[in-house]
Formats: C-alpha cells, structure tokens, sequence
C-alpha cells in the first residue's frame, strides 16, 4: 500500500513540476511512479507529453503506444501518437492512425487536420488539401489546418497562397509558433530582406529565447551585407546555447571577413573542440592560418579538409592560394582546376590560374584565363592589370592600350595603370624598333629586354609574383 501511495505522491509532484515547465525532474518523478505501477494509461500519457516537452519524440512514441495498448479508446492519445510519428517520419503510420480515428469518430476535426502534415510531407499535396477541406467543414477556425496547408503550399512554389494561410493562421492564434518564422523565410527566399527582417523581429519579440529565429535572422543580415548585425544575434545564441557550434563558426567566419584573423581562429579552434566533424571546419581554420602566414600550418589542415571533402571550396582555393605562396604553381594549378570544374564562375580561381600561367611563362594560357575571370567580375581591377601587362609583352598594343583604358576608367589613380600609361608609347616604340631591328638583321639573335617588371614576350619575364595572387575571402 505504501508504494501506491508514493506513486501517486510522485505523479502529483511530477504534475507541479510540470507546470513550472522543470521537465526533466518531472519526467523523472513520473519514470518513478511508472516503475510502481505500470499499468496507469494516464500516466504514460503524461510521460509522452512530457517527452514531446523535451523533443525525445522517438521516445514519446513508445509512451503513447503503451497508454493506447492500455486504453485504446482515447482519441487525444491517439491523435498525439500520431503527431509523434510525422515527427518521426512515420508517416504512412501516422496517416493509418488518423484514417482509424476518422472512421470512428467522423465529425473528430483533428483527425483530418494532422493528416494535411502527414500527405504533405509523402509529397501528396492533392490528398494535403482534400483533407483540409474537409476539416474546414468541421471547423474552419482551426490554426493548425491553415498552419498545415501553408506548409502543402510553400513545398509547391504557391508563395503568396502560403503567406494567406500563415496569416489567416495568424488571425486565429495570433502567437502561433512558427507561423511568423515560415513568411519570414519565404520573403528572405524571395529577396524581399526589409519584409523579412520585420517578420523575424517580431516573431522574436514573442520568443526571444528561440536559437533557430536567431539564427535565421543572423543569417538575413549577412545577406544583407550588415555583419554587425549577424555577429550581434549569432553573440546571442552563444549567450543562450554556449555550445552552439554553427553560431561559433559563423562569428569565425565574420571575423575572417573582416580581416581579424587572430579572433576568427579563437572561434574556429573552439568549434573544433565542440564538433571535430562540423563541415568545412579544417578548411576555415586552413584559410585563417594562410592569412596568418602560417603556411605549412595552413597546408596540414587544408589536407585533412580535402581528405574529408575533395570539393570543398574553400578549402581547394585556399590550398591553390597556400601552394601558390610556397612557389610549388604547378601544384596549385591542380587545385584551382577543381575548383573551376565545380564551379566555373569562381572568378578568384580563374585569376589564380592566370597567374599559374604566367609563372610557367605561357602568357596566352594567362591572357585566356584573365578574360574569363573578367567575363564575372569586369571590374576587377587586380585582374585588368595583369592582363594589361601580358597584351603589352605579348605587343598587342591595341588591346593593351584599351584595357588600361578600361582599368583608369574604373580608378584613375591605380598605380600600376597609371605607370603602364604613361610607358606605354615608350614600350610600344621599342617594340617597333626591335621588330624592325629583326627585320633588318634576321640572323641576329634578339636579346631580351631590359628588366623593367613587364613580361616580355622573348624573355618571358613573370608578369606577377605568386604574393599578388590574391587570396579567397572565406564568405560568411
């Protein structure tokens, strides 16, 4: 008799603590009068929605299915199991669930409601919308079939009849989890950030201590090139979650952006200790340490990225960067290939490649590749000038006279162009009078020309050094 009555103390004292939403010790309270008695289909009820409290829905499965076996005349218990198994990707046996209850109890609304959640995520948005109609027949105010449909809709491309249903949702539960986040995402999706950023901010004014708002909403300032801003929210979630990996590297990730090395790799080397798994993790903190000049550092950790991922970006243009810096150009032409078969408008590694070219004195190969990369980025003005200096040693004079044109049209005062301008009639007249020197004496051998850090078409002279092939800005 005494253990009755101490599971029973403990499912009351479970009952308190869950009202002050302490869920583990309340879980543990029920666990303890479930050892007692185990045959209570109220109390494994309980435990499933304590469960559900705790996101353990593979558990909260198993305590449903035991208070059903023990009283399979509850709908709610049933309804909730069913809800645990779309949450579980069950869905086939969350739809028979709900059939099973709609048979019983035809005029039972959440029976049809959730079933619009279980088609939509089978990818059967003709049955998702059926259902929805029918329970709208039953109760067309109910927020969580309009939550559902918007759902249906959203996976279809049907934005704005999304946006109407989330809403509507709105309207009828003006606190409805998730409803502000979901229009929030598909107006970000659209490109429209102002509508939303506001969206976000109010879905977080009602939940200020939700990690996953935070991050989208840190996410959206990095779209909108405001990192201040992301860094501000991405702080917050490691104020609230100190062990949130993602918003540990994304503060790295800003920090490198903004050229402050030492911070970035403060944050990435915390990560590593958190997740060693976390992607492209090794090929951060590989970048961080070529900024740093710390290059056979930078090459041990951009192997192990590559190793993990052979098409990793970052890493396969950093390692070209790093290789590049330790004058191994044959190497790191390999690497920014693979970069371009993945990606063949990744201008930084078309301008590396350039510069591959010309170390191996095949100022053609580098004209080719220099065009390419102004082909995305016409403005890039590291690459015009490159491309001026091998159509001026290459004496194609109209079209190096045009890109320098090009480059002071950009910027006036670019150094390197303004210096080319101003020798370029000089060059130009020496190419001529050693053209015509060739013809006049053709079996004299022509002798390079005087080093004055232009390449030269005869002499083949490096038209840039591996320092000036820039580096890959990790983008946040």
């Amino acid at each position: 008799m005494n253990e009755w009555l101490d599971a029973e103390t403990r499912v009351e004292r479970s009952q308190q603590l869950t009202e002050a939403q302490q869920w583990e010790e309340a879980l543990a309270e029920l666990d303890a009068a479930i050892a007692i008695n185990p045959h209570d289909a109220d109390w494994h009820a309980q435990r499933g929605r304590i469960l559900d409290e705790l996101e353990r829905y593979d558990e909260a499965v198993e305590a449903f299915s035991e208070a059903r076996a023990l009283d399979g005349e509850s709908q709610q218990v049933t309804i909730l199991l069913g809800i645990d198994l779309v949450r579980t990707r069950r869905y086939e046996e969350a739809v028979c669930l709900f059939e099973e209850v709609a048979r019983a109890h035809p005029d039972f609304e959440p029976a049809y409601c959730h079933r619009i959640a279980a088609y939509t995520r089978l990818g059967q948005h003709d049955q998702a919308e059926e259902m929805f109609y029918l329970a709208q027949q039953i109760d067309d105010d109910c927020p969580n079939c309009f939550h559902h449909m918007a759902e249906s809709l959203a996976c279809r491309g049907q934005f704005a009849r999304a946006i109407y249903c989330w809403q509507r949702c709105l309207e009828i539960a003006p606190d409805y989890p998730q409803a502000r986040q979901r229009i929030a995402q598909i107006f970000r999706a659209q490109g429209d950030h102002a509508r939303a950023r506001e969206y976000y901010l109010s879905a977080l004014r009602r939940s200020p201590g939700n990690t996953d708002l935070l991050t989208d909403l840190a996410d959206l300032f990095i779209e909108m090139n405001d990192l201040p801003a992301a860094a501000a929210k991405f702080a917050q979630v490691l104020e609230l979650e100190p062990e949130h990996v993602r918003a540990t590297v994304m503060l790295g990730l800003i920090e490198l952006r903004n050229d402050r090395v030492e911070e970035a790799l403060a944050y990435f080397e915390s990560a590593l200790a958190a997740d060693a798994e976390y992607p492209g993790l090794y090929a951060y903190i590989g970048e961080t340490e070529l900024r740093r000049g710390h290059l056979y550092d930078a090459l041990r950790y951009l192997t192990v990225a590559l190793s993990h991922n052979r098409n990793d970006m970052v890493g396969l243009l950093a390692m070209g960067n790093c290789l590049l810096r330790l004058q191994r150009s044959t190497e790191a032409e390999v690497y920014f290939k693979r970069a371009v078969a993945l990606r063949p408008d990744t201008a930084p590694a078309l301008h590396n490649l350039a510069v591959c070219r010309f170390l191996a004195q095949d100022l053609e190969g580098g004209v080719n590749y220099c065009r390419r990369a102004l082909e995305i980025e016409p403005d890039n003005l590291l690459v015009i000038h490159k491309l001026a200096l091998a159509l001026v040693a290459l004496e194609r004079w109209t079209e190096g006279w045009a890109m320098i044109q090009h480059g002071l049209s950009i910027d006036e005062k670019h150094i390197g162009l303004r210096e080319l301008a101003r020798r370029f009639r000089w060059l130009k007249l020496r190419g001529f009078l050693k053209q015509l020197a060739r013809r006049e004496w053709p079996h004299q051998a022509a002798s390079p020309l005087p080093s004055d850090g232009l390449p030269s078409a005869e002499s083949r002279q490096q038209p840039a050094s591996p320092a000036d092939a820039g580096q890959q800005t990790v983008q946040a």
